[in-house]
């Protein structure tokens, strides 16, 4: 069982097929067929189910290939010691962030990896906040921008900003503040369950005994955003789901009483290897996050005391 039957048979399980895999490959059918056979037998039982439609894997299969992607990951890393120099490291970063915060910080981001470190490929995978720390557990990302309140078992995680909450859509209220009982009984369009914002917006509703009418539930902000507009309802969302700044057809005003807001943090698996190329992105993406707080097209955001130089360490 060596890497490169490994990775023939990731590739098998990810395209669905054989053949498929083969053509990716550039191996023969036959003697891709007779690896994953060789690597069953070796295993003890069946990894695979096969049809006419292709193959599926089955349990034991989903987990050989999940744990199969952890090992070629550690023997990338092992390959990579005595040819990586930390002035110039090189490898492949997956960096998960919810919508909003890449909205903010993909652009921002691979410009400064291009420019400091060309040798590095950063991959943006956009996800429900909800996910995000599974992911990082089960290696599908490398570093993740996490955004709310999470637990950090297996996960190193680190805050950075303070992303204040805005109630957007609210008829009469725009420019200014708005006392969260003003949404007693006020028709809301709210983040899908499970969310953090929706976690932090309901505990303190309950809290207060304010009692929004939610008429409607969405997992994208983009959506929410547009219902808001179509008269739906009005929301609550931090400024990084609307751009970074106040749109001009919506009235925009800031939480308060009390004042809503949620930490935007980067966290890290403490089992994962710390490779230069990964150590190299998280540095900068520190850097980014900072400079996005002392800016002004994220507004509503506020850096924490730490600096990102210490948050490295």
């Amino acid at each position: 069982m060596d890497s490169r039957r490994l990775r023939n048979f990731v590739t098998v399980v990810e395209t669905g097929s054989i053949a498929r895999a083969a053509a990716v490959l550039h191996i023969a059918q036959p003697a891709l067929s007779v690896q994953v056979r060789q690597m069953e037998d070796l295993v003890g039982c069946q990894l695979l189910s096969r049809s006419s439609r292709g193959v599926v894997p089955t349990a034991t299969g989903l987990e050989f290939c999940r744990r199969a992607k952890e090992t070629l990951k550690m023997m990338d890393a092992l390959r990579a010691i005595g040819q990586e120099d930390l002035s110039s490291p090189s490898g492949h970063v997956v960096l998960g962030t919810a919508a909003s915060a890449a909205n903010m910080l993909a652009v921002p981001l691979v410009n400064a990896v291009r420019e400091r470190y060309p040798g590095i490929t950063l991959e943006l995978l956009e996800s429900p906040g909800a996910h995000l720390g599974e992911m990082l557990l089960r290696g599908r990302v490398d570093i993740c921008v996490m955004l709310g309140e999470y637990e950090s078992s297996g996960m190193q995680v680190l805050p950075v900003l303070e992303e204040d909450l805005f109630v957007v859509g609210l008829r009469g209220e725009a420019g200014g503040e708005v006392d969260l009982d003003r949404l007693d009984g006020a028709r809301m369009v709210m983040p899908a369950r499970p969310n953090s914002l929706r976690t932090l917006f309901d505990r303190e509703c309950a809290a207060r005994g304010v009692t929004p009418q939610v008429v409607t539930e969405a997992s994208s902000p983009w959506t929410m955003v547009q219902l808001v507009r179509a008269g739906i309802g009005a929301t609550v969302l931090p400024m990084s789901m609307l751009g970074g700044t106040q749109p001009a057809d919506l009235p925009v005003a800031r939480l308060v009483n009390p004042a809503l807001s949620r930490p935007v943090s980067v966290a890290t698996a403490i089992a994962a290897p710390q490779s230069p190329h990964l150590l190299a992105v998280k540095a900068l993406l520190l850097e980014t996050l900072e400079q996005q707080a002392h800016g002004s097209s994220w507004q509503g955001v506020r850096a924490w005391p730490a600096p990102a130089a210490m948050l490295a360490a």
